[in-house]
């Protein structure tokens, strides 16, 4: 699923719309609206309407656009079964900066998991793709890329919950709601792979 498809999810969830109502307020049909949160892509001429629907630039709706469009067909989900059984690590440390704190794990020689784990987002500052009150999951398998969401582990259990503007030289830079953030001493950068629609 694209974010572009979740952002939609999300905030239709939010809004607590049904796909009609929601198609409504964009100006489509609702078959349209549901092939969108299905993985299709808006048509440019519908860019400005669904920006307005989501609160987003109109430049972060083509980018959004564009990312989906790389992605389709070639986005493998891993088997959900697998995150079912993650543990879920890490508490709001700060939620204007959407900070968060890792206590030590394997008998308190390191701070980030290692495996697949699940955070609880108790923090605004990247609604609306991701939800406060949700629960996300991270996989540190796969390799962090430019506007992936991420959670950027710093030496000593600090971790930034943001999107990702840079990484280099053991430095990450995220943003969010809040603002760029950069994280010196990186220790790992986990990639946001699934998350829940609404809050439990």
């Amino acid at each position: 699923m694209s974010r572009l498809s979740q952002m939609l999810i999300n905030e239709q969830a939010r809004r607590g719309q049904k796909d009609r109502e929601a198609a409504d307020e964009i100006g489509v049909l609702q078959q349209t609206f549901s092939a969108w949160k299905g993985g299709s892509i808006p048509r440019p001429n519908k860019y400005a309407a669904v920006s307005t629907y989501l609160n987003i630039s109109p430049d972060m709706m083509l980018e959004l656009a564009e990312e989906a469009a790389e992605s389709t067909g070639s986005t493998k989900l891993p088997k959900l079964t697998a995150y079912n059984t993650a543990r879920t690590y890490g508490r709001v440390s700060d939620r204007k900066e959407g900070r968060f704190k890792f206590d030590p794990v394997n008998a308190g020689r390191k701070r980030v998991p290692e495996g697949r784990y699940a955070v609880e987002v108790g923090t605004n500052v990247m609604e609306p793709a991701l939800l406060y009150g949700t629960k996300i999951w991270l996989d540190p398998g796969i390799w962090p890329k430019v506007g992936n969401e991420v959670m950027a582990h710093a030496k000593g259990g600090a971790a930034w919950l943001g999107r990702l503007a840079e990484l280099a030289d053991g430095k990450a830079v995220v943003e969010n709601a809040a603002g760029r953030f950069a994280v010196d001493n990186v220790e790992a950068v986990h990639v946001v792979v699934l998350a829940e629609r609404i809050p439990a």
